[in-house]
């Protein structure tokens, strides 16, 4: 599915009737090829991707691609936009490509990469390297990742009266996942700590001079046993 970025242009002066500000649209982007263009009237366009060699830098011969065709003039900003999860390591590259000429026109390409084993369209690996141009961004923890971006900057588009906002759908790592897990073992570990020694405060409260005829003696405290 190809979509016309003048058409998008033209539509940024559309109003809203209550308070007459400008509309932006709206790119969304999931791992799995499927996109969609909400425009400042309403109207909705379906961007389905497909996979594609990707001529940038370091390109895989096999990337998720999502293609447009602007009109000279309304191209894209060239660059990446790296998503980073868990450590701060890159998880997702959103990519725009320069514009070419084509037998439409211009062919841009924006593509996704996802550095995840998921098996979506998408979880090909990352590029083997990247355009000079790009920013980092951290991964939205809730799987929707918002940019809006400034002059200069990667899907910026220069004849747009207002700022484009993409929308990258992309399920973050397990760093949350692993977060929550060393906590709970904290808490086991400190949990375990406490108990123990209120086990020995036990036995040493216990400790009396009557209690040494016993040759043995077994305190349960807890669920403990302390043999003496």
């Amino acid at each position: 599915m190809t979509f016309i970025v003048i058409v998008v242009v033209a539509l940024l002066f559309t109003t809203t009737a209550s308070n007459g500000t400008v509309s932006a649209p709206t790119f969304t982007f999931n791992e799995n090829g499927v996109g969609q263009l909400e425009l400042p009237n309403g109207a909705v366009i379906t961007l389905i991707g497909t996979l594609t060699a990707d001529p940038g830098p370091g390109g895989l011969s096999s990337a998720l691609v999502f293609t447009t065709h602007p009109q000279e003039g309304a191209a894209f900003t060239v660059g990446d936009v790296f998503l980073t999860g868990h450590g701060g390591t890159i998880s997702d590259v959103l990519r725009f490509n320069p514009a070419t000429s084509s037998g439409t026109g211009l062919t841009q390409l924006i593509l996704l990469y996802s550095n995840d084993a998921g098996g979506l369209l998408a979880d090909v690996g990352l590029p083997a390297a990247f355009y000079s141009n790009s920013v980092t961004i951290t991964e939205n923890e809730n799987a929707i990742t918002t940019f809006i971006p400034t002059t200069g900057q990667p899907g910026f588009l220069a004849v747009a009266p207002v700022p484009i906002t993409y929308r990258i759908i992309s399920i973050p790592d397990s760093g949350s996942t692993l977060l929550l897990l060393g906590l709970a073992l904290s808490g086991l570990t400190v949990a375990r700590t406490v108990t123990t020694s209120a086990v020995i405060r036990f036995r040493e409260a216990t400790a009396r001079p009557v209690a040494r005829r016993y040759r043995r003696v077994a305190i349960r405290e807890n669920n403990f046993v302390v043999a003496r």
